[in-house]
């Protein structure tokens, strides 16, 4: 493992498990900041849910706010420790996302624009790490390596099969040269024999 990546996870995490471990404890604290995001996101998420299912959506900001808290912790936990850090992180970046969507431009203050900043950077380094195979190929890559492996076998095959054939095609005309040479002179010699005998 790189030091550097495990240290940059390490403090990305933390700083996750600190405001995840805030948001639990005084849900309070983070209440008028989050009431536009409950205003705005839990009549979208009971109408994309399944009917049974968005009944048990919390309308209640600090049940809302806990369970973001809960959700930041889980991700840096995970960054953290390294244990599923690519899904912690990708928990951890859903943690923020809310935030950045519910950032209105108008009435803002200079303040209220530092924190889409943070939050924005907190987002894209989340993301990133939700990306990071720590120096190993992804998935995708090893399909893709794999696939182009196997067809630049499947050419080299077929080429080596092409120039076989070939080659068996120019021998065939080489012996069927050869024996047609042999015949004309087996021919040659027959006819000088009888000739010889007649004479």
């Amino acid at each position: 493992m790189n030091l550097l990546r495990g240290v940059g996870r390490l403090l990305l995490g933390g700083y996750f498990i600190i405001n995840g471990a805030k948001a639990i404890k005084s849900p309070g604290e983070f209440a008028a900041s989050a009431e536009p995001i409950r205003e705005r996101f839990v009549p979208l998420l009971q109408r994309v849910v399944p009917p049974e299912a968005s009944a048990y959506v919390p309308e209640d900001t600090t049940t809302l706010v806990r369970a973001n808290g809960a959700l930041a912790i889980v991700g840096g936990l995970g960054m953290a420790t390294g244990i599923g850090r690519r899904g912690g992180a990708a928990l951890a970046a859903t943690s923020v996302l809310p935030q950045v969507l519910a950032f209105r431009p108008k009435g803002s203050t200079a303040e209220d624009r530092g924190v889409l900043v943070r939050n924005l950077a907190l987002l894209g380094a989340a993301l990133v790490v939700s990306q990071d195979t720590a120096g190993q190929p992804s998935l995708a890559w090893k399909a893709a390596d794999a696939r182009r492996r196997l067809s630049s076998e499947a050419e080299r095959k077929a080429s080596a099969a092409a120039k076989q054939a070939q080659r068996t095609k120019a021998q065939i005309k080489r012996e069927a040269r050869a024996l047609k040479r042999e015949a004309q002179l087996q021919t040659r010699l027959a006819r000088q024999s009888i000739e010889g005998a007649l004479s």
